[in-house]
């Protein structure tokens, strides 16, 4: 044997002496049909990684290896790790489903009627080109309801990923639209006719064509005889259209090999299908199932109310984390409350005791279903100077409909607000940027609100449009009067604002959340400016946007494949987790079941879990504790602190009556 023969099967030795038994299998399994089901932190990227360096190795040729990802930077890191043992790796095919399929495109597009120049739209230009279409369309009197851009595009996506009518998606995601199905539809097929004479393929397009030429026997044939094996990672996560794509790729050889975690297949609302994962061995029989269960992350205290949440499931594989470090670690603990203010106050606390005490902010992370959850808590956070980032969605602060909400408080507390009088402005129908610009010239002039009142009526407006003005100017004045009770001042302005709150987002009743939250946060004040003050939860001047430690703030969907030593999550009630929109499905329901899941998964060393009382007012939790901790094998492993002033600890009961914790006064 010659001496690079020997420093290779010493590394080979040394990278096999590295995996744990599941691990090796994994990686050694070649021939047939392999679906990994790889718990949170158990290793699956250094499978795919050893398993690609072993194919090689064993002689398969890397170009008859396809791998695919759901983006580039996986594909990209998991192939150089590879490389970084043997260079042949980097020749492997890799990449992400729209990235191969318009690979597939520009060779075979020909086939299917397709320029041999396709322009890919990306969602911001896909919802340009529908934007077009609709100011082409007579929408008239439907026009301030009608859909926007956005909704239609992922109207059209939904359709297109779940393999849904058009008509069904909107029955079930979007209900209140669903007066406006015909013009939908016609909206849809002027959109597909566009794309075709101007040759644009949108991201949906992508994968459905694909799929075409796969089906199609003379190029289908010839594209799957170009691999060998095929493998996929993050398979819970492919919808519909993907999966048969892996399908088509694999079943001449039926050398696939699928990493995943059924138990975390979350995202049901962009497509995705827990199906995929759950049928594969149907797809490919005589499939090697392999189960990665030992955990590199988390204590066994935390793992052990993991698996009784994943015992607790329907429709999954069974296993049961065990934790590679053998670390018991402290019990995960659901904390009580009375009021969120309280409850806020504690987290902040504790995440600057902890950080005191060794914890770095970035090893800490609060975690929430939806980022209204998170309202009270950044405005604590930036009343306490602690700095944070909110991943998963835009602060709540920064959205058009809280702007909206929010610019009548700030004229009745600043009449000089001209950013704010300018939203207010806009919303009028009739009042165009010259016109409210001529407005604001006037009334910048007055010495107070009631002098600057008057002022609209100079907009010059007839009709209904007239009539809009004077119901502004009565809403403001009558507002103005409740400026020691911001509570009842926000309710006045939530009668003026919502008939064009719901014309102006179509997507209104998710958003409408938000602004029930702020109006519950101004109950606690009895001043108009101090509430405004504290509400206004910008990052404090002068701190590093670069600045590498801040406390992190996500949705759960965010924070999925991310680790912290500590996790805070928020909102383990009825109504929030499982979501309140949630619950007309039940497939729905179990996707916020594994939701939680992926939530609990994410830490390392600590786990808290927050539940507070509501007394009928509060904006986003209820009077149960969620129905995925209720069970007694889940209730069990967690460590309880009744922090509510009410006992409320020995309130908690099981019911044999009802399906949850009731949680009594």
């Amino acid at each position: 044997m010659s001496e690079i023969s020997c420093i290779v099967v010493v590394v080979e030795n040394e990278i096999l002496k590295s995996l744990n038994e599941s691990q090796r299998e994994a990686v050694e399994a070649k021939e047939g049909p392999v679906l990994v089901i790889a718990g949170p932190g158990s290793g699956k990227t250094r499978v795919i990684e050893y398993r690609v360096l072993n194919l090689i190795r064993s002689g398969v040729d890397p170009r008859k290896i396809l791998l695919l990802t759901f983006t580039k930077r996986a594909a990209r890191e998991m192939l150089a790790r590879a490389a970084s043992h043997d260079k042949r790796c980097e020749a492997v095919d890799g990449g992400t489903f729209h990235s191969f399929a318009y690979k597939l495109l520009r060779i075979y597009g020909s086939e299917l009627g397709l320029r041999k120049t396709l322009s890919v739209l990306d969602e911001g230009d896909a919802e340009e080109l529908i934007g077009k279409i609709l100011n082409a369309f007579n929408v008239k009197e439907k026009k301030e309801a009608f859909p926007k851009k956005d909704t239609l595009r992922s109207m059209f996506s939904l359709s297109a990923n779940k393999g849904l009518d058009l008509e069904d998606v909107v029955g079930r995601y979007f209900s209140h639209l669903a007066d406006f199905v015909p013009e939908i539809e016609a909206v849809f097929e002027r959109y597909q006719l566009r794309k075709k004479e101007s040759g644009y393929v949108d991201f949906d397009d992508l994968l459905l064509y694909a799929r075409d030429l796969l089906v199609l026997q003379k190029t289908g044939g010839e594209i799957a005889s170009r691999y060998e094996y095929v493998m996929v990672d993050e398979f819970q996560d492919t919808n519909p259209v993907q999966g048969d794509l892996t399908h088509l790729l694999g079943k001449r050889t039926g050398n696939v090999l699928a990493v995943g975690d059924d138990a975390q297949s979350i995202y049901g609302f962009r497509g995705a299908s827990h199906k995929n994962i759950m049928d594969f061995p149907e797809y490919f029989p005589g499939t090697k199932l392999i189960k990665l269960e030992e955990n590199y992350r988390s204590t066994q205290a935390i793992l052990d109310l993991s698996n009784e949440l994943l015992r607790n499931m329907a429709d999954k594989f069974k296993k049961e984390l065990v934790s590679a470090k053998g670390k018991t670690g402290e019990r995960p603990k659901l904390l009580y409350f009375g009021t969120v203010a309280d409850e806020t106050e504690w987290i902040a606390e504790k995440v600057i005791a902890l950080a005191s005490q060794g914890v770095p902010l970035r090893e800490q992370a609060v975690l929430f279903r939806s980022t209204y959850v998170s309202i009270m808590l950044q405005a604590e956070l930036s009343k306490m100077r602690i700095p944070y980032k909110v991943f998963g969605g835009l602060r709540f602060y920064e959205t058009a409909h809280v702007k909206d909400f929010l610019a009548f408080a700030k004229v009745i507390a600043n009449h000089k607000d001209e950013i704010s009088w300018g939203r207010i402005l806009n919303l009028l129908p009739g009042v165009g940027k010259k016109t409210a610009e001529t407005l604001w010239g006037e009334m910048e002039k007055a010495g107070n609100l009631d002098e600057a009142l008057p002022v609209l009526e100079q907009a010059g407006l007839a009709g209904r449009n007239a009539g809009e003005v004077l119901r502004l100017k009565e809403a403001v004045a009558d507002a103005s009067r409740l400026k020691n009770d911001p509570f009842d001042l926000l309710g006045r302005v939530m009668d003026f604002y919502l008939p064009i709150f719901r014309e102006k987002f179509d997507d209104w009743p998710a958003r409408l959340q938000d602004l029930e939250t702020i109006k519950d946060l101004a109950e606690e004040y009895h001043e108009l400016d101090a509430f405004l003050a504290d509400l206004s939860i910008d990052i404090p001047e002068g701190r590093d946007e670069n600045e590498e430690e801040f406390l992190t703030l996500s949705t759960i969907h965010s924070a999925k494949g991310l680790e912290w030593n500590t996790v805070y999550l928020l909102g383990v009630s009825e109504g929030t987790l499982p979501s309140k929109r949630s619950m007309d499905f039940d497939e729905d329901v179990e996707e916020e079941g594994r939701l939680l899941y992926v939530a609990v998964t994410r830490a390392k060393e600590r786990l808290y879990l927050f539940f507070h009382l509501d007394d009928g007012r509060s904006a986003y939790l209820g009077n149960r504790i969620s129905r995925f901790l209720e069970p007694a094998n889940v209730f069990g492993t967690l460590s309880h602190e009744d922090l509510s002033g009410y006992g409320l600890k020995d309130e908690v009961r099981y019911s044999d009556e009802d399906d949850g914790i009731d949680v009594k006064w």
